[in-house]
């Protein structure tokens, strides 16, 4: 009689450990961008044009995220190249008088008044709840000389308490206002330069 409760006990014991191992393992997997980034720059426009470049590779980077804090079976894919094009296409056409965006450098000649930036996602993390940017910028003249490269490292706000408290409802959320604040920080800088 007693083997026959431990017995029992040890099936519901492997049927539990199935579902839990089932749980850990079934997660979704989440794609991370902006939704509708909009706000405004208080910065004097420049009386200059910008093709920015953001290429086709840049654009397609995917870095998974995994958090044990949120649910380790879930995966976040955060696509920084498109965060990076998502604020450009806000911050530029508030600092130039005109802005285009190519995938490519191969672009046709522009007056005196244009500059060319080529920007490139060099490190994107997000970890310690924290997104952590590092964004490539070669900046050239009509002519393609170069004026000026340089590499911005920023790291966003801490989204610990939204990611505790939300869990893996919160994590997008927190992904997107991180990696948002990074690269603002990013951008105030880039204005600094121009």
């Amino acid at each position: 009689m007693k083997w026959t409760a431990t017995l029992q006990k040890s099936k519901y014991l492997a049927k539990l450990c199935v579902l839990l191992a089932l749980a850990l393992s079934s997660g979704c997997a989440h794609k991370i961008a902006f939704q509708d980034v909009g706000y405004n720059v208080v910065a004097d426009k420049s009386e200059s044009g910008l093709v920015a470049v953001i290429d086709r590779k840049t654009l397609e980077q995917s870095v998974s995220i995994h958090s044990w804090t949120t649910g380790i079976a879930h995966s976040w894919d955060a696509y920084p190249g498109q965060m990076l094009k998502q604020v450009a296409d806000v911050e530029f056409p508030q600092m130039f008088r005109e802005y285009e965006y190519s995938e490519s450098l191969d672009i046709p000649s522009r007056d005196n008044g244009f500059f060319i930036t080529k920007l490139t996602v060099q490190n994107y993390q997000f970890r310690d709840f924290h997104a952590y940017f590092s964004v490539g910028m070669i900046v050239y003249n009509k002519e393609k000389d170069v004026l000026l490269e340089k590499t911005y490292t920023a790291e966003g706000k801490s989204q610990g308490k939204k990611m505790f408290w939300g869990g893996a409802f919160a994590m997008k959320s927190a992904m997107r206002q991180s990696s948002l604040d990074a690269l603002k920080i990013i951008f105030r800088q880039i204005r600094s330069d121009f």
